[in-house]
């Protein structure tokens, strides 16, 4: 795994939406891969719960018998988390303000996924 290639491909997503407020790639097993985020947010926290709404929704689409989530999407009073697979050991979740244009965020994560897919 490239670490730093993976870190400035986040920064890239980043700077793609002035939106976005926060990434993070953690692994199926909620640890944190690499991660940009503001100082009032915690690493390890926003990676555990990242894991935890990942684990939650393929209990339901497994449920549902719709198998694998490829992306989840919460939007609330504050902006957007969403949540899209990088492969099958990792995701990458975005926060991002009320602002965002979620078809314009999709877009760029999709595109940011694929990159990351290339270096785990």
């Amino acid at each position: 795994m490239r670490i730093e290639e993976i870190q400035r491909t986040l920064e890239r997503l980043k700077a793609s939406c002035t939106d976005i407020e926060g990434v993070v790639l953690v692994s199926q097993e909620g640890f944190i891969v690499a991660s940009i985020l503001p100082p009032n947010l915690e690493e390890e926290r926003v990676s555990a719960l990242s894991a935890a709404f990942l684990g939650l929704a393929e209990r339901c689409t497994e449920e549902l018998g719709k198998v694998h989530p490829r992306q989840l999407y919460i939007q609330t009073d504050q902006g957007y988390i969403v949540t899209m697979g990088v492969g099958p050991d990792a995701n990458v979740t975005v926060l991002t303000n009320r602002f965002a244009k979620p078809g314009l965020v999709l877009l760029d994560m999709k595109k940011a996924a694929e990159e990351i897919r290339a270096l785990l």
